[in-house]
Parts: C-alpha cells; structure tokens; sequence
C-alpha cells in the first residue's frame, strides 16, 4: 500500500511539474518563458547577440525567443511591465541585428536579469 502511494504521489509530482511548464509558455508562442531562460540568457545567446559575435541563424532565434517571450504570461506582477520590458527587449535586439549604432547599448541595458526578475519571477 505504501509502495502504490509514493508511486501516485511520485506520478502526481510530474504531472504537476509538466503542467506548470506548459503553463509557461503563451498560446501563440513557440518557446516556453523557462527554455527561453536557459537558451537565450543562461545559454548566452542574448549576449553574444549584444557583443556582435552571433551569426545570422543565431540572432533569428534571439529575435524569435524574444517575440514568444513577449506572448508569455509573467509568472506574477502587471501585464503592462512585462509587455513594457519585453517590447524592448525585442526592439534592441533588432535594431543590434540591424547593426544600429545604440542597438548593442539597449539590447545590454533591456538584458537586466534583476529588474526583470525582481517584479515578475
């Protein structure tokens, strides 16, 4: 009987872990706030976007997370931050693609993890 517990509870655990990953992801987006995290800022793709060191393969995929990022939900605070940080989070990283003079400059300062992440994680 024990055993038949732990194995719902374990099962319960994953279903509910899946479901808060799918929950992260906005209904017209291709990637997930939490694979967006990894790939693009944890992965430093961002980064090197902002550095110039990103090819054009990799800058469509910055531009792409971006704009899925922007149709995601915050996990908590105001719809119109998050629409506020993410719009120019997505207009740096093109005008950087664009090869913009202040592009590189925005795209740095739109990349702050801790004004993000202080209202909305």
């Amino acid at each position: 009987m024990k055993k038949a517990l732990l194995v719902v509870t374990g099962l319960f655990s994953v279903m509910m872990l899946c479901s808060v990953v799918l929950a992260d992801k906005g209904e017209d987006s291709k990637y997930s706030t939490e694979e967006i995290m990894k790939k693009g800022f944890k992965g430093g793709l961002v980064a090197k976007l902002a550095k110039g060191e990103a090819d054009e393969e990799q800058t469509k995929l910055v531009i792409t997370m971006l704009e899925s990022l922007a149709k995601n939900e915050p996990h908590k605070g105001s719809e119109e931050s998050w629409k506020e940080k993410t719009t120019a989070l997505i207009k740096a990283a093109k005008a950087t693609a664009e090869g913009k003079e202040d592009g590189a400059a925005a795209l740095k300062k739109a990349m702050n993890c801790k004004a993000c992440h202080e209202e909305h994680k």
